[in-house]
């Protein structure tokens, strides 16, 4: 359980080996806005084969579609963020890709969350015209929940309505935070609809850039992620087909907005891989520096207070990988659940900016300078306590899970 087995390692050495070829040469000018990662992107998916797995589940999906005759599968679809038949193999590409660049992670994560949050649909046609492009690279996706008022609470809190005139859907509100929003292609946008008895319910919506209604802002300027363009979405009288709807209209519960819940699950799922591979690559660069750099005569590694600084380093490390094999493990039984999800994102998270911390402080004045990838690591570090759920939500969540049995 606790160990790649032969096809994995392959896997994780061909990743880490195309980040250190390509991506790593381009991260100083995706840090500065001189390069977008999209073409990147592309090319990762073509090189390592990501894009033709993502297809097959688009593939899949529409045979379903078919031989169903278009009827809905209920929860049975393929959704959220998952690469392949094996969970594992998407942590490792994002870890790998992490120890260079999270933020190019996040772009690659965002476009895949619209893509397969698409593949939810019942229309073939949706599907093939979004889904598949989206999922292939040549379309940028981004999937938009949070609000200018609507960040943790984002569903009691949501603002942003759809409303049905005839065979068209009509929308209206303001998104915040989004991923790649400022250059993405196809959007997938949580609103509330009005039902026919009056009943407000969430549903995702697929929208096109260039559909009449729909803006996008500039990048926002952020502490880090800075290789993730991140904007918000406007959306004025925005008038899409009601086919782009995902989910039943006529529905009168809610399940409050169980496809956006999953999504999220499952992106909580894999962000600690994200943040295992910040750990991993601050871990290596601080052993090799301690262990080199002599200062009063000897290396630091020999003093005491590195050395514990270190071990504790370490000891993060291990406990982060091990929680990434057990959500694999958890994912490839079907028995992912909240509590285990937000345990690990929240550890990984934590530990991953406390490790960047200690790394920076290891390499002192070196650490502090941008020429090291450490002060990068440690900046996108910290968005993983606030993006996908904050550290407080995940502890609530925790402890709601832990205390129901006792409280019910």
């Amino acid at each position: 359980m606790f160990e790649l087995d032969e096809t994995q390692r392959a896997i994780e050495q061909a990743v880490r080996s195309w980040c250190e070829r390509n991506l790593a040469p381009a991260v100083p000018a995706m840090e500065r806005g001189e390069l977008l990662p999209y073409p990147l992107l592309r090319q990762m998916g073509k090189e390592l084969g990501i894009a033709e797995a993502l297809v097959r589940l688009a593939e899949h999906r529409l045979a379903r579609l078919q031989a169903l005759q278009g009827s809905a599968l209920g929860g049975e679809t393929q959704s959220g963020p998952g690469f392949g038949e094996d969970p594992m193999v998407t942590s490792i590409l994002l870890k790998e890709i992490s120890r260079i660049s999270p933020g190019f992670g996040m772009a690659l994560l965002a476009t895949v969350g619209c893509g397969t949050a698409i593949l939810s649909s019942t229309v073939a046609s949706v599907i093939e015209r979004y889904a598949v492009p989206v999922l292939s690279f040549d379309m940028i996706g981004a999937w938009a929940l949070t609000e200018p008022g609507a960040g943790s609470d984002a569903f009691g809190s949501m603002r942003t309505t759809a409303r049905l005139e005839g065979a068209t859907l009509v929308l209206n509100g303001e998104k915040t935070f989004i991923s790649n929003a400022p250059f993405a292609d196809v959007f997938v946008i949580y609103a509330r609809l009005e039902t026919a008895d009056g009943t407000r319910i969430i549903r995702p919506i697929v929208v096109e850039r260039g559909t009449p209604g729909l803006d996008t802002g500039p990048p926002m300027r952020k502490m880090g992620m800075h290789d993730s363009p991140t904007g918000a979405v406007l959306l004025q009288d925005c008038r899409v087909p009601r086919e782009h709807l995902i989910g039943n209209s006529e529905a009168t519960q809610d399940r409050p907005a169980a496809a956006a819940v999953e999504t999220l699950n499952l992106e909580r799922a894999v962000m600690p891989a994200m943040c295992l591979g910040i750990i991993e690559r601050c871990v290596e660069e601080s052993v090799r520096y301690a262990t080199t750099r002599v200062q009063f005569g000897r290396p630091i590694a020999e003093f005491q207070a590195v050395a514990f600084k270190l071990a504790r380093m370490a000891l993060s490390m291990e406990n982060a990988r091990n929680l990434v094999f057990k959500l694999a493990w958890a994912q490839r039984a079907g028995k992912l659940e909240a509590q285990l999800t937000s345990m690990a994102k929240l550890y990984c998270a934590e530990e991953a900016v406390r490790v960047a911390l200690d790394a920076i402080q290891i390499h002192g004045g070196a650490g502090y300078m941008a020429e090291l990838p450490l002060e990068k690591l440690m900046r996108d570090a910290k968005m993983f306590e606030i993006g996908g759920g904050t550290n407080e939500i995940q502890l609530q969540t925790i402890a709601r899970s832990i205390l129901a049995p006792r409280t019910a």
